[in-house]
C-alpha cells in the first residue's frame, strides 16, 4: 500500500481539503491519504471556535464515503506540539507491514519558505516524498528549498477557501453551506460551533 500523509488544523475541514487529497492521490497514484488533525503547532492557534474532539469527528464525517481517505489521532491524542517527523515515524511504525513505498507528505506552498527550519528537515526529506501543491501567490520552483529537499510539486485547482474565511462567514451569519461537506456544514449548525 502506498500512503500519503496530510496534516494541518482542519478548523473546521472543507471541500478544499477533500480536493488537494483527491488531487494528490490521482497524482501520485497512491492508495490511501490519511488526515493528520494537529493538537499543538508552532506559531499557530488551532483551538478557535471548535473542540479538538470537534475537529476530529468533522474529518471523520467528511471522510466517510470515500475508503481511500483515512483520519489518524496519533498528533490528537499527544499534549505536546506537532512535527511532521514524529508523526511520520508514527505512521512508519504503525504501517510498516503494508508499506510498498515511502510516505508521502504534503504541505502547501506557503511552507516551503520555512521547511529547513522545520524539526529534523534534512531526516523528513529522506524518509517522505515531500509533495508541494500551490497556493495563490505562493512561489514553488524558484524556492530554493524546492530543490534542496527534493520536492515534488502537485497542480490544484486554484480555490480560494480557507477555515479561518469559513470561521468568519459562520461569525458574520453569511453564506458558507456550500464550502462544506454536507455532514460537516450538519455537524457545525447541530453543535452551533464558531460563533
Amino acid at each position: 500500500m502506498k500512503i500519503a500523509m496530510y496534516g494541518g488544523s482542519f478548523n473546521p475541514p472543507h471541500i478544499g481539503h477533500l480536493i488537494v487529497a483527491d488531487t494528490v492521490l490521482r497524482e501520485i497514484k497512491y492508495d490511501k491519504l490519511i488526515f493528520i488533525p494537529a493538537k499543538k503547532q508552532l506559531n499557530k492557534v488551532i483551538s478557535f471556535g471548535a473542540t479538538d474532539i470537534d475537529r476530529l469527528k468533522m474529518l471523520k464525517l467528511m471522510i466517510k464515503n470515500d475508503n481511500r481517505f483515512l483520519v489518524e489521532d496519533y498528533e490528537i491524542k499527544n499534549d505536546r506540539i506537532s512535527y511532521s517527523i514524529d508523526t511520520l515515524n508514527y505512521l512508519y511504525d504503525k504501517y510498516s507491514s503494508l508499506l510498498e513505498d515511502k510516505i508521502s507528505l504534503i504541505i502547501g506552498a506557503d511552507l516551503i519558505e520555512q521547511f529547513h527550519t522545520w524539526k529534523k528537515a534534512k531526516e523528513i526529506s529522506n524518509i517522505a516524498n515531500i509533495m508541494v501543491v500551490n497556493r495563490n501567490n505562493f512561489s514553488i520552483e524558484a524556492n530554493k528549498n524546492f530543490l534542496e529537499y527534493k520536492m515534488k510539486k502537485i497542480t490544484i485547482p486554484n480555490i480560494d477557501i480557507s477555515s479561518s474565511y469559513i470561521r468568519s462567514k459562520i461569525l458574520d451569519n453569511g453564506s458558507f453551506k456550500y464550502l462544506l461537506d454536507k455532514n460537516v456544514y450538519g455537524y457545525i449548525i447541530e453543535n452551533n460551533l464558531y460563533k
